[in-house]
């Protein structure tokens, strides 16, 4: 009866931890992660579209996708700022590896903007592919 218990509890910890893993990796409603090169052609192609770099100043100082406006995810402004931006329009967003800007997605959804496009693995994967940074 003890082994069964245990059992039962470790499959409850492991259906819990893999749930939690699921929902971390799940785009919120009108969210798309987008490659790079499928970022970089949408913006490419929509060139007004607001592309959102929500890592913090400093960060976005050494190096950005040009065009991009910064404004961080963790800055108590943040609901504020983006506020201005169409929230029927797609607005494109990415961070240094694509944690913050899945937070950024997650208040950008939840404020009521429907496309929202997220840079799978943030700036990173954009500057393994070879792209382009501004200063």
């Amino acid at each position: 009866m003890k082994k069964l218990h245990s059992s039962l509890l470790i499959a409850a910890v492991l259906l819990l931890f893999a749930g939690i893993n699921a929902t971390a990796q799940n785009p919120v409603a009108g969210q798309t992660d987008l490659t790079v090169e499928k970022f970089q052609q949408y913006i490419t192609a929509h060139p007004k579209t607001p592309v959102l770099d929500v890592r913090t100043a400093e960060e976005f100082a050494t190096g950005h996708i040009k065009g991009a406006t910064n404004v961080p995810v963790n800055d108590s402004n943040f609901n504020l700022l983006v506020n201005k931006i169409d929230k029927t329009a797609p607005v494109m967003v990415y961070c240094r590896s694509g944690h913050r800007s899945r937070m950024a997605c997650t208040k950008l959804a939840a404020l009521g903007f429907t496309q929202i496009y997220n840079l799978d693995k943030g700036i990173v994967s954009w500057q393994e592919a070879g792209k382009p940074v501004t200063k």
